[in-house]
């Protein structure tokens, strides 16, 4: 039963990729996989244990499609959070920024959502994207409960 419960425990990721002149030159939008370590990462923030929460986003370069045992992202990048909202009950949305001068040269094929004690939450694999310095990613990430 406690399975089919976090089971529903799902998100989503948006991204823009924006040119230096403010265009968007492609977006995306898709479900992402929430990995082990999140369940027990959500059940213990909700008890309060320091370290559970969820504070950054890394880019990596693995294509291999999520697993509910991955641990961690390939060659990662990681970006602070940098705000957190909550657009509807029992959602939480997690915006970040991955900007001109990060992650430069990088071919980034996933992102992950990760704790302050640096445990993988969620993980997500798309369509590579080319970084270079012309170039910054905005995304939110929201979580539904």
């Amino acid at each position: 039963m406690f399975k089919d419960l976090l089971k529903k425990l799902h998100g989503s990721l948006h991204l823009s990729v924006i040119d230096r002149d403010g265009s968007v030159i492609d977006e995306f939008v898709g479900d992402n996989l929430v990995v082990a370590s999140g369940y027990t990462a959500a059940a213990e923030a909700l008890a309060g244990v320091q370290g559970a929460a969820i504070t950054q986003v890394a880019v990596g370069t693995s294509s291999v499609e999520p697993s509910e045992t991955d641990t961690v992202i390939t060659n990662a990048v990681n970006v602070d959070i940098q705000n957190v909202e909550y657009p509807a009950d029992g959602m939480v949305r997690f915006n970040f920024t991955i900007d001109y001068d990060t992650a430069v040269g990088m071919t980034i094929c996933e992102f992950g959502l990760l704790t302050t004690d640096g445990r993988l939450f969620s993980r997500k694999v798309r369509e590579a994207i080319e970084k270079t310095e012309a170039m910054s990613i905005v995304g939110a990430w929201d979580i539904t409960i």
